[in-house]
């Protein structure tokens, strides 16, 4: 009777371990961000994201963002002011004493 012989795979061997970027080793070391970072940045992005959808309905001056968006007109103010450092808003004409802020590309 013939000998039957298989022949079976070696395992693969494991990946090699992707290096750590540095923003991770940071985060290690100082055991990651706390929770009321973490909410100070969620609430930050939640003002963004509704400045940026007033803002597509059309230019807006600070009183008008800050009585749609539920904010007092410093707070808007100050995010308008990040917004238009970084590109995504536009000044405009003045109305009434007040600039008009336009979103970029809208």
């Amino acid at each position: 009777m013939p000998v039957q012989t298989t022949i079976t795979a070696a395992p693969a061997a494991p990946a090699p371990a992707k290096p750590k970027r540095p923003i991770e080793i940071l985060r290690e070391r100082h055991g990651g961000m706390s929770k009321e970072l973490k909410d100070y940045f969620n609430e930050q992005q939640k003002i963004y994201k509704a400045l940026r959808a007033s803002l597509k309905n059309g230019p807006r001056t600070v009183p008008q963002l800050a009585q749609e968006c539920s904010l007092p007109s410093p707070a808007v103010m100050w995010h308008l002011m990040a917004l238009r450092r970084y590109g995504e808003v536009l000044d405009g004409p003045e109305q009434n004493g007040y600039l008009l802020y336009t979103l970029k590309g809208a």
